[in-house]
């Protein structure tokens, strides 16, 4: 009969190599000897002038005992691997094991008996309990006084199995879901960040055709802008996470872009704490804030106005800070707050979730903010040398 079920498929191979059980076999024995030695000085003195007594046959019979039993336990565990107990053949495998139990038991017990007789033999015992020595007395007694514990030991070995088994099963199914949220995260995270390019090239090209018909050259100049940026974009795709330096250089570009259509009247500022530019962050985290500033506070505006970003450490977080001195909005309603911002939520909740947060509000002194907290975690030399090489 067997095993059917996958669950139990990974541990059907004993864990224990064969070779390391029969070396543990002797040690075993020669303890359990001695402390049956002592015991039967202790409690029986006189028994260990006898052969069946003496100390070194003792424990060679416990050391051959021992290392049989345990060379039988790999046999029980492939039974059990062979036929396991499961909710569709539990009656049939448990009159299986109970069959079982009583062979194997019986069957160690026939070599329990054998070894015993065989060392008693060669110690030169004659009689045993004031009988002659022989197998068949031996044999009966090992059965009386060893049967039933081997039955339990046989069980205890099944029990044994079928716990490793629901265990290793429990880790696979964990592992499994880790990996399937895994790439259910990796793929909302990319359908997000899908919408978000397109989103971003268009408004960069209406920037651009803003300026075709009015001022050739300057739009010219917004379009090899734009062509940098964009190739830096493209290979975004492979990472979702740079050195904050690197986003501030995509941030400059398309600032640049914007100011060629503001005629130059559109300025920056950058606070960046010192440590700030090697922390990781989303990769197009601040260009779509900057963008939502310009759309929402200078729309209207021909003399541009100024977006200040900052960045510092707060705790164990990174705090970026996107604000500008535009006009400014009354309230921001999730369902209202376009691609731009409600992709950046949606991201942030992906990468870092219950470990970010997002607040955007109207400034008492005019203007509007967006702040973002997240962990802080310093990019590696791996992940700094795979940052995005974005032209200057």
């Amino acid at each position: 009969m067997p095993a059917t079920n996958s669950s139990i498929a990974d541990v059907s191979a004993f864990p224990v190599r064969i070779s390391r059980l029969a070396a543990i076999g002797p040690v075993v024995g020669v303890l359990c000897g001695t402390m049956s030695y002592f015991l039967q000085v202790c409690l029986a003195p006189g028994f260990e002038s006898q052969p069946q007594g003496m100390y070194g046959w003792v424990v060679l019979f416990n050391v051959i005992v021992w290392t049989t039993w345990l060379l039988l336990v790999p046999v029980t565990w492939a039974l059990a691997s062979w036929v396991p107990i499961t909710k569709a053949n539990r009656t049939l495998a448990i009159v299986f094991h109970a069959a079982a139990s009583i062979v194997v038991s019986a069957g160690h017990c026939a070599i329990d008996a054998a070894s015993k007789y065989a060392v008693l033999s060669v110690a030169g015992q004659q009689t045993l309990l004031g009988r002659p020595l022989a197998y068949v007395p031996m044999l009966t007694w090992t059965i009386l006084y060893a049967f039933e514990w081997q039955v339990l030991l046989y069980w205890g070995i099944v029990a044994g199995y079928h716990a490793m088994s629901a265990s290793r099963a429990l880790e696979r199914r964990q592992v499994q879901a880790a990996r399937l949220e895994a790439h259910l995260v990796e793929a909302r995270l990319e359908s997000l960040q899908r919408q978000l390019n397109p989103h971003f090239f268009f408004n960069a090209l209406n920037a651009v055709s803003t300026l075709i018909h009015r001022d050739t050259r300057e739009a010219e100049s917004m379009l090899v802008r734009l062509g940098d940026l964009l190739r830096a974009v493209f290979r975004s795709q492979v990472q979702q996470e740079v050195p904050l330096a690197r986003e501030l250089t995509l941030l400059e570009q398309y600032l640049d872009i914007q100011r060629v259509r503001f005629g130059g009247q559109l300025h920056a500022e950058f606070d960046i704490a010192p440590g700030a530019r090697d922390v990781l962050v989303p990769v197009l985290l601040l260009q779509p804030l900057a963008e939502n500033a310009i759309k929402h506070g200078f729309s209207g505006r021909a003399d541009g106005g100024m977006i200040r970003v900052a960045a510092r450490r707060a705790g164990d977080r990174l705090e970026l800070s996107v604000i500008d001195d535009g006009a400014g909005r009354v309230a921001v309603a999730s369902s209202a707050e376009g691609v731009g911002l409600s992709n950046t939520r949606g991201r942030l909740a992906h990468l870092y979730p219950g470990q970010h947060t997002v607040t955007a509000s109207p400034l008492p002194q005019g203007g509007f903010g967006v702040t973002v907290t997240i962990p802080w975690r310093a990019a590696g030399p791996a992940e700094l040398a795979e940052a995005l090489d974005i032209p200057a």
